[in-house]
């Protein structure tokens, strides 16, 4: 009996020994493959891993050992995209990219949400193919300019900023998705459920920035071995994966935060060095596994639905890449065009949500279906980089003259204020201060909300608990009066920051421009992040109309902000309800 143990454990060593070497074989294979073609080493991986699969050749049997490495390869590939993070970075990017990132990551998520409830998927489907479009490939996008000697250009530095904040974005999309139980916790308790453990995991990493620097420095005065750059760089990362799995959180993102810890350390480079070439190896691992995982019949059963998607794609960019770096970064000639097509491909977040898609076992092949938009749009980002020039060419007198004139008008009044928005002066120093305040005072209030709701299931008699219902809506009440004021002050403060852009210097003007755009930006941010309320509240088709009918309201305000800027409207004030004007 102890004989055939043994020999059983040696042959399941044996087969996953000998499936491993084939993944990275063909690792080496793929590479060969996106070299030979020149294309992005994802191209080559994905498709060799898709040809060893159980849908192909079938020289892969062990699909743990394939989930496994997936698993290890993602949670080692956040960590490498987590050391280019260091959080100053974020700080310094200024208002123009924060904004750009988050409209693009909101208009490509509301697009792809409708297609794919155009083309049948139920709400859950859809709300996982909208948040796959939402994030360019950073490893995919990167790869490419820099085969094309194009990573200089003036508009890269823009768009690497709309990334790393697409990059953070998606490591909380994961962290919901992986947190969220449909099936058996309520809407508060999967809120709080995930809330608790952010909070948590982000003090852990505040904790850790102020004592890993010091442990880092004692630990390099007692040990000058190279090789300390990459146990330690190892330990944190691994150390941190498990603490955020142990909360009942992705690995993933603790493994970010790590990365992003090690950044922020004097000799960050050092660490970047030891670990990149561990970092190769298990991305490769991550995107040939994840092939494996692909379907040649699901892909084909849904071609006109990757169809669909890459298409939703393209024109998504142009709409949220193009037209708004037209107007909001003063893009001119065939710029918008090369960030448009720059940032079509998908890349590694998109098979990471497609991955915990299929956790919740949706009845859909979302992993397929994405390999399948990925390898076609960084095909489509290569070749057509090249073609931005022509495109500029050949729609540049679609649009009338005097629409023209307008938007350059409109595009040069947002540039000038965005610069005076990165000038540090006074009033962007109060600027800035406010912003903190803000930020801490709706972190404090979420906070309390789940610390009230705990101690409210503690409370045993009933007046007891009308009482305390009672003084948990007057606090809510007076922390949302201080949200709203703290909010009014931010209004002026950028109200006297834009007068120096404007032409009549009217502070009062100025503040009805600003009211009219903050109230646009969110009926905006409301329509396109609604699919998340339908998704957790299981609303039916009829809910969409609320988004649309919010976005004809943010069309309307955008309006009345172009028409007093061009001096077609009158000032006349906005209603008291709309206004956040200082008394």
């Amino acid at each position: 009996m102890l004989s055939y143990g043994v020999k059983m454990l040696g042959t399941s060593l044996g087969t996953e020994l000998m499936g491993l070497g084939v993944l990275f074989i063909c690792a080496i294979i793929g590479g060969i493959i996106a070299s030979r073609f020149r294309q992005p080493a994802v191209f080559g991986l994905l498709l060799v891993g898709a040809l060893i699969g159980p849908s192909a050749l079938n020289l892969i049997h062990n699909e743990k050992m394939v989930h496994t490495m997936a698993e290890f390869g993602a949670i080692l590939m956040l960590f490498i995209i987590g050391l280019e993070f260091d959080i100053s970075k974020l700080i310094k990017m200024g208002a123009r990219t924060l904004l750009l990132g988050l409209l693009k990551f909101a208009i490509l998520l509301f697009m792809g949400f409708e297609i794919a409830q155009i083309l049948g998927f139920n709400t859950q489907v859809a709300m996982f193919i909208g948040v796959i479009l939402s994030f360019g490939g950073t490893v995919v996008i990167m790869k490419v300019l820099e085969q094309k000697s194009m990573v200089h250009r003036k508009e890269v530095p823009l768009l690497i900023g709309i990334l790393i904040i697409e990059d953070i974005l998606a490591v909380f999309a994961i962290t919901f998705f992986s947190g969220v139980q449909v099936h058996s916790l309520s809407l508060i308790q999967t809120f709080e459920k995930i809330g608790l453990a952010i909070l948590i995991l982000i003090a852990t990493y505040l904790f850790l920035m102020k004592f890993l620097r010091k442990a880092v420095l004692l630990i390099q005065k007692n040990n000058n071995d190279d090789a300390v750059y990459t146990y330690l760089s190892l330990g944190v990362g691994a150390l941190l994966s498990y603490f955020a799995y142990s909360i009942g959180l992705t690995p993933t993102a603790g493994a970010f935060l790590a990365g992003s810890l090690i950044a922020s350390l004097p000799s960050a480079k050092e660490y970047g060095k030891a670990i990149h070439p561990y970092g190769l190896i298990f991305t490769s691992i991550f995107f040939i596994s994840m092939g494996t995982m692909v379907s040649f019949e699901a892909v084909k059963a849904n071609a006109l639905v990757i169809f669909a998607l890459l298409l939703t794609v393209i024109v998504g960019n142009f709409i949220a890449i193009g037209f708004l770096t037209y107007i909001l970064a003063s893009f001119r000639h065939e710029q918008p065009f090369f960030a448009s097509i720059a940032m079509v491909s998908l890349g590694e977040f998109s098979l990471l949500i497609a991955n915990e898609g299929q956790k919740l076992s949706l009845g859909v092949d979302l992993v397929s279906i994405t390999a399948a938009v990925i390898f076609i749009s960084a095909l489509v980002m290569s070749m057509g980089l090249n073609l931005s020039s022509k495109l500029y060419d050949s729609t540049k007198n679609i649009f009338p003259t005097s629409m023209k004139i307008k938007l350059d008008k409109l595009s040069e009044y947002f540039r000038r204020f965005f610069d005076q928005l990165e000038i540090e002066n006074h009033s962007t120093k109060k600027l800035s201060y406010q912003s903190k305040r803000l930020f801490i005072l709706m972190i404090a209030e979420v906070a309390i909300f789940f610390v009230l709701r705990r101690a409210a299931s503690l409370i045993i008699w009933n007046a007891a608990l009308y009482s305390f219902y009672a003084l948990s809506i007057i606090l809510f009440s007076y922390l949302s009066y201080l949200v709203y004021r703290r909010l009014r002050a931010i209004i002026m403060t950028m109200s006297i920051i834009l007068t120096d852009v404007g032409s009549s210097g009217n502070l009062k003007k100025c503040n009805s421009i600003l009211n009219c755009l903050f109230l646009s930006v969110l009926m905006i941010f409301g329509a396109t992040l609604f699919p998340f309320a339908m998704f957790l509240f299981r609303l039916n088709g009829l809910a969409n109309i609320i988004p649309f009918l919010a976005l004809l309201m943010g069309a309307y305000f955008i309006k009345n902000a172009i028409g007093l800027i061009h001096g077609t409207r009158q000032h006349t004030g906005l209603p008291a309800a709309f206004s956040f004007a200082e008394a």
